[in-house]
């Protein structure tokens, strides 16, 4: 039977961005299925789906760079 483990500390996510697109999770490159992918394993704990955190990185509205996002509770905010 395996547990279930819940962190009581935020996920702290570095995202890079090529052409509005988030290419790269805490410095890794990625393609689109692995971004999505390891956004979802590293958001399990907090409660948080890749979809939000992906709509976020929209919102903010950047097209090059990068943003960090704080990842707790459900709830994804700039850091």
């Amino acid at each position: 039977m395996q547990k279930s483990i819940h962190v009581d500390c935020p996920t702290y996510l570095e995202l890079g961005l090529k052409n509005g697109e988030v290419s790269t999770v805490n410095g890794k490159e990625l393609n689109h299925e692995g971004v999505k992918h390891v956004i979802d394993y590293l958001c399990q704990e907090v409660d948080v789906k890749a979809d939000d955190v992906l709509t976020k990185v929209k919102s903010i509205g950047k097209d090059e760079g990068a943003v960090t996002l704080k990842l707790y509770n459900g709830a994804v905010s700039t850091f």
